[in-house]
């Protein structure tokens, strides 16, 4: 999984992730930004994860969750949960759900986290 954060002209932080990873950049930029108190709840509920505390941790947001086991860690879109009644595709199409839904290993999630917050903490780079 690669990613890059940045600021835009704004000064607003943005979070980048390759292929396959995109809702996990979408919710690092929209739902989580620059919140640093949840970004602390965060890296209580994977300790609490690594110590075997407790089985898995959901953080729910505007359009998309969180999803912490052990293992893993998901971020899925709410649209995906959605019904679609008489919308819904025909049975051999697929819906196209790539960048709203991704997941990686719980350890690589914190790694990520912890860039996060080193790089929405620098004042050098607003």
């Amino acid at each position: 999984m690669d990613y890059d954060f940045t600021r835009d002209i704004y000064g607003d932080v943005c979070a980048e992730f390759s292929m396959g990873h995109e809702a996990l950049g979408y919710w690092v930029t929209h739902e989580l930004g620059t919140r640093q108190s949840s970004i602390q709840d965060i890296f209580s509920a994977i300790a609490q994860l690594q110590s075997h505390q407790r089985f898995e941790y959901e953080l729910e947001g505007a359009e998309y969750n969180l999803l912490l086991s052990r293992e893993n860690a998901t971020v899925r879109a709410h649209a995906l949960d959605s019904d679609y009644g008489e919308d819904e595709p025909e049975e051999d199409m697929d819906l196209y759900d790539q960048e709203s839904s991704s997941s990686c290993g719980l350890d690589d999630f914190a790694e990520m986290l912890n860039g996060w917050l080193r790089f929405i903490s620098d004042k050098k780079g607003r």
